[in-house]
């Protein structure tokens, strides 16, 4: 009884963890938004259907019986998500809950107590999809169609990138890709290329690898791991172990002396880029850096 007292006094005056100084007015909504989530399950069996005006009519309803002063809009843009679900998302509130868990197990820091509401409406593109666009279509990405919609999920399925780099933010990196589907399609394709190979101090932080990798080089192994997170990613990954730098792109690229020709290799020239739609820098040193790729084109 005490507990459950704590808990509707709790909901009553909730204590807000501010996460975003931009937007002070937006918790509460939010505290009340999803209360009415919670109702509107009860009531209907199933989460608002996405960009679903009547639902969300339904919900904005429900939560000014608990809150009057709540932002419609807000409330209307919970209930076009309330069924997706975005990988990276769930990434961050994790690290953040398993933090928390960590302070409450290891007594060592104290964990929070306010309500913490994560709020990321600017994620969502200018042009809005359609509720049609956002219908499932029976695909493990369909909760993710749900917010951004099909005709965003087929452009980054056939998507081209390359990662530079696949330590600690490329193995985030190469997770969140395999479990967003990017370059999963007909034409998509994900090169990651790193020099090093995988050592035991690795392990505490580099999730894509384990004890029987020990050697290994990290790319090969980064590409296999998030291949057999998502099958989709099968042929779709290709490995490298060359650096980014003079000595591996064009001449043309670099403009260098003739004399510098014979060490050409010509593996990341024009051709090799004008195939690619994006590049991404994971490299955690200053001196692997020292040619950064983006800076060069």
């Amino acid at each position: 009884m005490t507990y459950q007292k704590s808990l509707r006094d709790s909901l009553r005056s909730p204590e807000f963890f501010i996460t975003d100084f931009a937007k002070f007015d937006r918790p509460s909504t939010l505290h009340a938004g999803f209360q009415a989530l919670s109702e509107f399950q009860l009531q209907h069996k199933r989460l608002p259907r996405p960009r679903n005006q009547e639902d969300a009519s339904v919900l904005v309803d429900l939560a000014k019986k608990i809150d009057p002063e709540i932002n419609d809009k807000i409330v209307t843009e919970l209930s076009y998500e309330a069924a997706g679900d975005l990988a990276p998302v769930v990434a961050v509130i994790g690290g953040f809950v398993a933090q928390e868990v960590l302070k409450a197990c290891s007594a060592k820091f104290h964990p929070m107590l306010q309500h913490l509401y994560f709020d990321s409406i600017e994620s969502l593109p200018s042009a809005l999809p359609s509720e049609q666009d956002c219908q499932p279509i029976g695909s493990r990405y369909d909760a993710q169609i749900a917010v951004f919609g099909k005709t965003f999920q087929e452009k980054i399925s056939n998507h081209r990138q390359f990662l530079v780099g696949s330590g600690a933010i490329g193995c985030e990196m190469l997770k969140n890709w395999s479990m967003i589907g990017l370059a999963s399609g007909p034409t998509g394709i994900i090169h990651v290329t790193d020099l090093d190979t995988i050592e035991k101090s690795n392990l505490n932080r580099q999730f894509l690898f384990r004890a029987k990798d020990l050697g290994r080089f990290k790319a090969e192994v980064a590409a296999a791991a998030v291949a057999e997170m998502n099958p989709d990613l099968n042929g779709h990954i290709l490995a490298k172990q060359e650096p980014v730098g003079p000595d591996t792109e064009s001449e043309i690229f670099f403009h260098l002396p003739s004399t510098d020709s014979d060490r050409i290799l010509d593996i990341y020239d024009d051709a090799f880029f004008a195939q690619i739609d994006g590049i991404t820098n994971a490299l955690d040193n200053v001196k692997a850096r020292k040619f950064p790729i983006m800076l060069q084109r």
